[in-house]
């Protein structure tokens, strides 16, 4: 009798521990289906600032019923709008900006463009690969530029080394000023897919872009986006 007694008390026990686990577990799962369905239908949908460095300022944008937040950044450089235009077509500009295996899928005419390029996210998480269109247009009034970059799946086939990103819709303003400097606006309006979770995205990107953004002024002090010269763009 003893050893039957003896037997069924670890068999308890791990029964008891079991039922503990599970406990945990679903506890775990309504918490982060409560606290995501708050943040889904939280949002003052308003321009927020999230911070400022090196004479970025970055805000961010949370809207009800969207995981994701939009983000816009305000900075200004001493450049023509010729040299910007070209370093954001550039694809040896991952180089500066941190992508790689980039370059120009095909090229519809001064103002169109389809490109791709790569970015390394930290492990275990594959690659984001990037397929987009770049329109380039300028106001003829204003002589304000806007470059859009949206998903493009279709242009190329997919790769199983990466993610290709399906949600793009970023748009950079640029606005001359007259005297040597332009002013930059840009709206990072996008998801990397995937399943990294939105809040970990959401509080990445505004590291990534106060990493990258500060720099835009050294890469335009080279001597190709100095010299650049575009006929479809007139500089103010």
């Amino acid at each position: 009798m003893a050893n039957e007694n003896s037997a069924a008390k670890p068999k308890t026990l791990q029964r008891k521990v079991l039922r503990l686990v599970v406990i945990a577990g679903v506890s775990v799962v309504v918490i982060v289906l409560l606290v995501g369905g708050i943040w889904r239908f939280s949002g003052s949908n308003q321009w927020e600032l999230v911070g400022e460095k090196k004479g970025v300022k970055i805000y961010s944008l949370k809207a009800p019923g969207s995981d994701s937040q939009k983000f816009k950044c305000v900075f200004r450089v001493h450049s023509t709008l010729a040299g910007l235009v070209r370093l954001m077509r550039d694809p040896d500009a991952c180089d500066d900006m941190g992508c790689y295996e980039s370059h120009i899928v095909d090229r519809i005419d001064d103002q169109l463009q389809y490109s791709t390029f790569r970015y390394k996210l930290p492990a275990p998480f594959l690659p984001r690969e990037f397929v987009v269109r770049i329109l380039v247009h300028q106001s003829p009034s204003t002589g304000e530029v806007l470059v859009n970059y949206g998903a493009a799946l279709g242009k190329t086939p997919p790769n199983d080394c990466c993610v290709r990103v399906s949600d793009m819709n970023n748009t950079w303003r640029l606005t001359p000023l007259g005297n040597g400097e332009v002013d930059v606006e840009v709206i990072m309006d996008m998801n990397e897919g995937g399943f990294v979770p939105n809040l970990v995205l959401n509080a990445a990107r505004p590291r990534a872009l106060f990493k990258v953004l500060p720099n835009i002024q050294r890469i335009l002090n080279k001597e190709k986006y100095q010299t650049a010269k575009l006929d479809f763009i007139k500089e103010r």
